[in-house]
């Protein structure tokens, strides 16, 4: 868990807060959008990105 902590701390501030009010809060995607104030298009890119970004961070954590 503090290893995901950590990788999401890493990310850029509109991926993180786009995957924390998606994946954490549950809201919907146009609820992030407006939360955001952003296109519900704009805030799906912003979460795939992210997700992948957090992925990769996962997969070969930096010491």
């Amino acid at each position: 868990m503090l290893e995901l902590a950590a990788a999401l701390e890493k990310l850029p501030e509109d991926y993180r807060m786009a995957i924390l009010l998606r994946n954490i809060q549950g809201l919907s995607f146009s609820e992030v959008a407006a939360a955001m104030n952003r296109t519900v298009d704009s805030v799906e890119k912003l979460w795939v990105r992210g997700l992948a970004k957090l992925k990769q961070q996962l997969d070969s954590p930096t010491p």
